[in-house]
Order: structure tokens, then sequence, then C-alpha cells
């Protein structure tokens, strides 16, 4: 077979592996991926560099360290993974300027690279995100921190991994032309399949399944011995389990058509180079989505984050009909119990019915338990 000066199989330059002469259509496609991928790339960073301010600076704004916010550090990871999807998408630019696609490149690789990351390993935080929704609305309480830091950089580790395993198993050009971009290569559909399809929709159902279970919960199910709180905080969790819900459904929108698509391909049924622009038009929009999602569901999510491994800052009025009366069991122990920690910077009154034997009361019995209202203030970030 005929090489080039590197060693490159000239095949490689040709129909189908590459895209040599590109027509208006693809161009003008690529210039609108390449568009999109900008502005998910500018609202990405945005965020990232705003969520980073706040944890350095956070002494200024909250009451507890943000990092300590597992719901945000989450949220953080996802745009960090739209954010290196973005990248990949950029290069568009670069095939666009030449009037064609060819590979094996340096900007093929790195192109192929960065969607395999960016993609994987926001899917595998949007189904992280699930998983610790529902965590906290059926247990309510929260990873305890060593455990939840492991559970981040497993998920990093995971994604790297398969990221990693297609140019280590398929070789140096696994990343070739795919469609209207660099990923990879069709001559190893196996690759596709386990090392990212499987793993897609896996989250895009999965994720779906999760949060029913959760929903139905909470609407069916109550936990025995749970500390009720009353009418105004179980709208609040629902209103945080809905906000979670927003980053599953935009992820399985914006990913579907083209996962569809690739599916499609792998079946012999191939579709036109127009239905592959639109999807990644979808695909790449992740980025300032997902950023546009956190702006609007910023205050429900911080404020329903149960932060358990930070010090209760929750102050109670304490008297009962008939004055001050000591107390057989903290009132904050019997909160952290029901899984109620700090809640961060927004200051909130709930009311939490408590039991309490009352031993000073005048005219009451030995062992009689009387209720009380004790309203508990409590701080989200």
């Amino acid at each position: 077979m005929a090489t080039n000066a590197d060693g490159v199989p000239l095949a490689y330059y040709e129909a189908p592996n590459s895209l040599v002469d590109m027509n208006s259509q693809t161009s003008q496609g690529l210039l609108a991926i390449g568009s999109l991928a900008v502005i998910s790339l500018l609202f990405t960073s945005a965020l990232l560099s705003f969520i980073s301010w706040r944890m350095i600076s956070w002494r200024s704004h909250y009451t507890s360290f943000i990092g300590r916010n597992q719901s945000v550090v989450l949220i953080y990871q996802l745009i960090l993974a739209d954010f290196l999807q973005a990248l990949g998408f950029i290069i568009s630019f670069h095939w666009t300027s030449q009037g064609s696609i060819t590979g094996p490149s340096g900007a093929c690789f790195a192109q192929g690279w960065l969607i395999q990351l960016g993609d994987v390993s926001s899917s595998f935080f949007v189904l992280a995100i699930a998983c610790h929704t529902t965590y906290q609305i059926i247990l309510s309480r929260s990873l305890s921190y060593k455990s939840f830091v492991i559970s981040v950089l497993g998920v990093w580790g995971a994604a790297l991994l398969l990221s990693s395993l297609a140019p280590i198993i398929g070789g140096r050009y696994i990343f070739m032309r795919a469609g209207v971009w660099c990923w990879i290569s069709s001559n190893h559909e196996d690759l596709r399949l386990v090392l990212h399809y499987l793993w897609i929709f896996i989250v895009q159902f999965g994720s779906i399944l999760i949060y029913t279970a959760g929903f139905l919960y909470l609407f069916r199910n109550k936990r025995p011995g749970a500390i009720m709180i009353q009418g105004a905080s179980v709208e609040a969790l629902n209103k945080a389990a809905r906000s979670m819900l927003a980053y599953a459904l935009a992820y399985t929108i914006l990913t579907l058509p083209l996962a569809a698509g690739r599916m499609a391909s792998m079946s012999n049924n191939s579709l036109s180079d127009a239905y592959y622009l639109f999807a990644g038009g979808l695909f790449t929009s992740a980025g300032w989505v997902d950023t546009v999602l956190y702006a609007f569901t910023r205050r429900t999510i911080l404020f329903n984050e149960l932060d358990l491994m930070g010090h209760h800052q929750q102050d109670f009025d304490n008297r009962g009909a008939t004055g001050n009366f000591p107390r057989q069991g903290s009132t904050d122990d019997m909160l952290a119990e029901g899984g109620y920690g700090r809640f961060g910077g927004i200051k909130t009154e709930r009311t939490v019915k408590v039991e309490l034997d009352d031993l000073e009361s005048q005219g009451s019995q030995d062992g009689e338990t009387s209720k009380y209202h004790h309203s508990a203030t409590a701080y989200a970030t």
C-alpha cells in the first residue's frame, strides 16, 4: 500500500476516509457548529470561572465552603465536560478553512479525542447527578465528603480510561473522518459500541428511570421515623428534584439524534450529512444549554443541598406553654438524624414538630410527652 513521507497510507486521505471536496452546504453547517461551539465555550468558561472564584472567596459570600455543596460540585464537573466537548467542535473551523476533512492528522486526533472524552464524561456526570439527587430524596442525606470526592475522581478516571482505550486498542489511525468531523473510525464499529454508544444509552434511559424512582418515592412513600417538614419544604424538595431532572432531559434531547444516527449507520442505514450537521449542532449546544439551566435553577439547587458534613447553624425557640424546659435530646441532633444539615447562605425559617418529655411543666404527669413546634433557622448557599 502506497504511503506518504510519514508512513501514512495514502488511502486514508481519500474518500470515504477523508472528505476531500467539501461542498457549500457542509461548509456552512460546520461554520454553524463551530459558532455554537464558541458560544458553549464562552458560557462554560464564564460559569467555571464564576464558581471557581466563589470557591476561593467563599467567606465573603457564604456561611460554609461551597466546595462541600455536592450538587454544585457535580454540576461544575458537568460544565467542565461540556467545555472539553466544545473545544473539540471548535476544530470545525479548521476543516472549513482548508475545505476538507483529512486524517489521520493532529487536528483530527485532537477533535476525536476531545469529543470522545467530553461526551463520555458529561454522560457519566449526568448519571451521577441523577443518582445523587435520588439518594438525597430517598435517604435524606448526602454522601460523606471523602466518599463523594472518591466518586468524582472515579467518574473522571472511567471517562479518561474509555477515551484512552480507543487509541491504545485502535492505534494511531483510530480517529478519522466520521461524517462531518473526526471521531472513532467507521472501521472500528465495535469500539464505537463498547467505548461510547453503550454508555450513552445507559445514561439516557438509566437517568430517567432513576429520577422516576425518586419522584415515586416522594409522592407515594414516607420514611419510617423521619422528621417531616411541613408543606413548603416538601415542595422545595420537589422543585430541586425537577431542577436536577432538567439536566438529564437536556442531555437526552441534545444527544439522542446523533446517537440514533450513529446506530443507524451501524445497521447499514446511511444518513445524509445534513442530518449529522443538525445533530452535531444540537450536540455541541450542551455547554451553553447546561449553563443557562444552572442560571435558572441555581437558587433551588443550592437551597436544597443537604450538606451533612458542615456544622449545624440553627437557632431554636424552645419556649413551651409554661416557659423554659430541659430537653432529653438536642433538636439539632434530631434534625441531623433526619438528614437536615446546614443549607448554606440564604436564611430561611422552617417549623419542625419535635416531641419532647416535659419534665418541669406544672400539671404534667411523669413520662407525659408534650408536642412543641420549633422554628429552625437554616442557611442556604
